[in-house]
């Protein structure tokens, strides 16, 4: 990974915006970034959404069906849904019900699941926080979490999203496994889902384990070298590496070291970083990554552009073609803007203007499932300027033939990035902190980035 700095500076947000919170729960799905709830002074129940290229959070509502107050609750994404579960308040009614929430983004609407029916309630898993949650091919896998005074859990449970069934995972009889636990990370790389740190009992953790979908099992991955013990942390993959950012150790002060692990060769390493005076470090924030290198579901169905404004440097960002890209029909063609200025050479690049139609949050969502139509053959590689039309950039017409080609060929499952015809290697890649404990001297929530250099 080429990081040619690693500078934490503060995330551009227009009000209004979400108060500051932690132990609350982010995804990002279709070039937005998903926020729900998390805890204040108080557990609470509000729903945002931010949008990328615009730099501006909307309110949406969750009043109808929507979950209630949650915190240490978890959020995945899914082929336009969102799955929230858990983070109740403990009760006696919370004991025996299993929060499911799905969030169908196209139609903005709420679905609550079902409480389970008595005879059946060891067939579904019951309010519980500070579990993990990935999402692996069509299933959601849970693992962990509290229940209050029940005690720490070690269940594993999967929910299908197209049965909408839950499933007991079961590893082979007398295996090592992480154990109960609570407040650790979870990620999935290509067949494996691996689970580091949190508390078990009344210890923060520092080991890494591996369960293997394929084979149902898990491994301790033991390394000489890596982060402390830590919990309340957060976790994304970014190409072949996972980033771990944060966390601490319980009734002490939060650290602000950020470590890549390379699943290949198996050794860690921290990152060198700089940050700003009010800069703080930060226990039951969230990370996201913002770019094509970062991985946001394993299967790859949710995209996002890699465009990303800075308050340091107001440019345009070369929109990188993820895998599973199909352009939709939003792109209307408008006469040739101009010849790029920069090209002096016979090849120079000819730049045509499209038009881009915006949702309501003003990002024109690109289609991602394998199943849809072609690509449309005007697809290339552009850029997004700020009167939100997209340039794009062809060579030719082969060349625009070729780069539609390419977003629509499938490379395996594992996530590699696909590169456009014309595009060369460039483009940004943001991780994003959002939130976190200690709380912000500001009423808008902490909203901080890094950017890596793209290879």
């Amino acid at each position: 990974m080429k990081t040619a700095h690693c500078d934490w500076n503060s995330a551009p947000q227009k009000k209004p915006s979400p108060c500051d919170r932690y132990k609350h729960a982010c995804i990002v799905c279709r070039g937005f970034v998903y926020l729900y709830g998390g805890r204040n002074t108080s557990s609470l129940r509000d729903f945002w959404r931010y949008h990328i290229v615009k730099n501006e959070w909307e309110m949406l509502d969750c009043s109808r069906d929507g979950p209630e107050e949650l915190e240490e609750h978890s959020m995945v994404a899914h082929k336009g849904t969102l799955c929230i579960f858990g983070g109740m308040v403990d009760s006696a009614f919370t004991q025996a019900k299993t929060p499911l929430w799905i969030y169908d983004i196209d139609s903005a609407r709420w679905t609550e699941c079902c409480n389970v029916p008595a005879e059946t309630e060891s067939s579904a898993p019951t309010n519980r926080k500070g579990h993990s949650a990935v999402v692996y091919h069509s299933s959601m896998y849970i693992y962990g979490g509290y229940f209050g005074i029940r005690g720490i859990s070690q269940e594993f449970w999967s929910f299908h999203f197209d049965t909408r069934k839950w499933l007991c995972v079961s590893p082979p009889p007398h295996s090592p496994g992480p154990g109960p636990r609570h407040g650790h990370s979870a990620v999935v790389y290509h067949t494996g889902m691996y689970l580091f740190g949190g508390l078990m009992g009344l210890s923060e953790q520092k080991d890494l384990w591996k369960w293997d979908f394929v084979s149902s099992s898990w491994s301790n991955i033991r390394t000489s070298h890596g982060p402390p013990p830590v919990v309340g942390h957060a976790s994304v993959v970014f190409k072949d590496f996972m980033l771990i950012f944060g966390g601490g150790i319980l009734n002490s002060s939060p650290n602000n070291d950020l470590w890549k692990y390379h699943f290949h060769t198996q050794t860690w390493k921290k990152l060198s970083s700089t940050t700003k005076a009010n800069f703080s470090p930060k226990m039951y924030h969230c990370i996201l990554g913002i770019g094509v290198d970062f991985q946001t579901t394993s299967d790859f169905t949710n995209t996002f552009p890699s465009h990303w404004k800075s308050e340091q440097k107001d440019r345009h960002q070369l929109v990188t073609i993820p895998k599973h890209t199909r352009f939709s029909s939003c792109f209307r063609q408008q006469p040739p803007y101009r010849a790029l200025g920069t090209q002096e050479s016979s090849d120079a690049i000819e730049m045509k203007t499209f038009s881009l139609p915006l949702e309501p949050g003003g990002f024109c969502v690109f289609q991602t499932t394998p199943e849809e139509a072609e690509p449309d053959p005007n697809a290339a590689t552009g850029l997004l300027s700020k009167d939100k039309s997209l340039h794009l950039f062809v060579s030719s017409e082969k060349g625009t033939h070729a780069a539609a080609r390419a977003a629509g060929e499938e490379e395996g499952r594992d996530g590699q990035r696909v590169t456009a015809a014309g595009e060369g290697s460039s483009g940004t890649n943001v991780l994003l902190l959002v939130g976190g404990k200690p709380l912000s001297g500001f009423s808008e929530i902490s909203f901080w980035q890094v950017e890596f250099d793209g290879l």
